[in-house]
């Protein structure tokens, strides 16, 4: 009888034995009910957030969420039940309003998709460091944003270059509003003054792959879209920018629409110079200026890096009263840098089948450290006899800085061509 009891007595001692976190089964979806509480399900997003298994689902019932979010697993954030109404995730009301709304801390995927953000404070969803975001269907609102620089959506990985890692950053279908009117305020938007929030309302600076697409973006305070390189001014960033709805971009700095650039006064030094690496395609977007604001210096300002600026409709951008920067002159399309030439490289891009239509004082306009010339072939420069300026046309101007050598425009399309309707012969 001993001989038949020990297997029993030896089952029942490991079933004693075995840790709660195998023996209980864990949670790969949590719901979140602001009604409801307990059993599973959680009351707020950050519960559920600490309740659900790494690499789970937070399943999030409509309603509005007053609370500043932390990520620090890897999840999906997105809402259920969409028909009965929308998840609204805002911050909380002063003097309690976070410096950022939703923050990622891991880096394991997150994907947040689906939701509307209403953020108060300097950052909407922010992720630092080395972290891999996606941020899909999720409209992000800036609601009376701080004086002061920002972003809407953003990533900044400024990692040891001896030891770090990339970050990366997705954001497609989604609709940013940065917050700044130049409806109510048109003066802000002449002149610059009174000053207002300088919120970049999709941002990335450092060692980081961006993919943003099919994106509508509006009303930002600085660039719509910002790719910057390290702070040290080395590393590698990529964007992939494409097929994107831009318009009222008002940038306080007077920068483009879409800036590739490091940020403010981080500029190259003979004892500091700039190394960083990296391609940025912008292609398929459209970049407007319908509130005819005098702060859009340029639709793209194409400082640093290199690669592909192609089939964007750049219409309207730049206004008559627009006006020089230290590092940029008024232009649908700028390139390379005027601020000390020869510290900055050439950025070697090309720029193709584009329509480049309206813009006053220049469609192209290339700086002095532009040399050799790039390929600027199979453009619709708004007039079937070609640009102006330095080309034979009567179209949007192609102006090349002193110093510089002339893009090769040639040939250029007849009309339209920027969605593929039409060829260059």
């Amino acid at each position: 009888m001993n001989a038949l009891l020990r297997p029993v007595f030896f089952l029942s001692l490991s079933l004693v034995l075995v840790p709660p976190s195998v023996a209980f089964a864990g949670r790969p979806s949590v719901l979140v009910n602001p009604h409801v509480a307990g059993k599973g399900t959680a009351k707020t997003i950050q519960q559920g957030i600490g309740m659900v298994d790494p690499g789970g689902k937070v399943m999030v019932l409509p309603g509005t969420y007053k609370e500043a979010i932390v990520i620090d697993k890897a999840l999906t954030l997105e809402p259920v039940g969409g028909k009965s109404g929308q998840v609204i995730v805002e911050t909380p009301d002063p003097p309690a309003i976070p410096v950022i709304a939703i923050q990622i801390t891991t880096p394991d995927p997150v994907r947040i998709r689906g939701l509307t953000l209403h953020y108060g404070g300097v950052h909407g969803i922010r992720g630092e460091g080395i972290v891999d975001v996606t941020v899909e269907d999720v409209t992000v609102v800036a609601v009376d944003p701080p004086l002061g620089l920002g972003t809407g959506v953003s990533v900044a990985n400024d990692s040891n270059p001896s030891g770090g890692g990339r970050a990366r950053l997705t954001v497609r279908d989604s609709f940013l509003d940065g917050g700044v009117s130049c409806t109510t305020s048109p003066s802000a938007c002449s002149t610059g003054t009174p000053p207002y929030p300088q919120t970049f309302t999709l941002s990335v600076r450092g060692d980081v792959d961006l993919a943003a697409e099919r994106n509508v973006i509006r009303r930002s305070g600085g660039a719509c879209i910002f790719v910057q390189p390290r702070n040290d001014l080395g590393g590698e960033t990529n964007a992939e920018i494409r097929d994107n709805d831009l318009d009222e971009c008002h940038p306080l700095g007077r920068a483009g629409a879409i800036f590739v650039a490091p940020a403010g006064a981080n500029n190259p030094s003979a004892n500091r110079p700039l190394t960083a690496t990296g391609t940025v395609n912008i292609v398929g977007n459209t970049i407007r200026n319908s509130s005819r604001s005098c702060m859009t210096t340029t639709g793209i300002s194409y400082i640093v890096f290199d690669g592909r600026i192609e089939r964007n409709r750049i219409e309207g951008v730049v206004q008559a009263c627009a006006s020089d920067t230290n590092r940029a002159r008024p232009a649908g399309i700028w390139l390379g840098s005027r601020l000390l030439p020869d510290l900055f490289p050439r950025v070697d891009v090309t720029v193709r089948f584009n329509d480049i239509v309206g813009n006053a004082q220049a469609g192209l306009r290339v700086a002095a450290n532009m040399t050799p010339g790039v390929d600027a072939s199979c453009n619709w420069w708004n007039d079937a006899s070609g640009p102006s300026g330095a080309g034979p046309g009567s179209g949007d101007a192609l102006v090349v800085e002193s110093g510089a050598a002339t893009p090769d425009f040639t040939p250029w399309a007849e009309e339209p061509i920027a969605a593929g309707h039409s060829t260059c012969d």
